[in-house]
């Protein structure tokens, strides 16, 4: 669960419309503090939100010219994106998390106490269990990985597809059909344009692996 703190300058803007207005609060909303960036693609805003591509992509023009948000294209293999920076009224956001007892806020659901700790870093303690309980050949994502490339022979790819998250593999592996690699090398690599191109963080244990044997990210 996410709570994030928003300016009343920015709730009694009426300068932007309520559209507009949720466009810019669900970027603030993924702001992530290591890249110092949002990078949700206009489809992922577009379904998340309920509104129209046409409307998203005039509002996201709109916060542009008012100053709230500075974007720089990106290209990645599974096509272009956006990426969000210099967020006018961003504050930090404050995170919590159900039966995970590190993790916590207090009465009021806004402010750390001792001994918070990032979802991220939950998240690591749940795959690292995982990991250890299951073979990588019979985790379902190799499985599912394994239906459109040969992985057996790569151990790394192997760890990556089996802690990546089973929605993002799959519409990786949409892309991957479409396209003419075929290796599991390529297929990794569409997947991590997928979680840019969505805004979904990559869990720590995920960075670290592809940080320290495959990709600087």
């Amino acid at each position: 669960m996410q709570f994030l703190k928003l300016s009343t300058d920015l709730i009694t803007d009426k300068n932007i419309t309520s559209n507009e207005f949720r466009i810019y609060t669900y970027l603030l909303s993924l702001y992530n503090e290591e890249k110092q960036c949002s990078y949700p693609s206009i489809d992922v805003i577009s379904e998340r939100l309920n509104i129209s591509i046409s409307t998203v992509k005039r509002s996201i023009k709109k916060l542009q010219q008012l100053g709230y948000i500075v974007i720089e294209k990106r290209k990645g293999l599974a096509g272009n994106f956006n990426i969000y920076k210099k967020l006018k009224h961003l504050i930090n956001k404050v995170v919590a998390k159900k039966n995970v007892s590190k993790i916590g806020v207090d009465s009021n659901g806004e402010i750390p106490i001792d001994g918070q700790v990032t979802i991220e870093e939950a998240l690591q303690e749940v795959e690292e269990n995982v990991f250890e309980v299951n073979s990588l050949d019979n985790n379902s994502n190799v499985r599912l990985a394994r239906s459109v490339t040969n992985i057996d022979n790569s151990g790394f790819a192997k760890k990556v597809i089996s802690l990546a998250d089973k929605e993002l593999l799959r519409e990786a592996i949409k892309d991957f059909k479409k396209k003419r690699g075929k290796t599991p090398t390529f297929l990794i690599k569409i997947l991590v344009d997928q979680y840019y191109k969505t805004g979904v963080n990559l869990s720590k244990p995920l960075l670290n692996l592809l940080r320290k044997d495959y990709i600087i990210i």
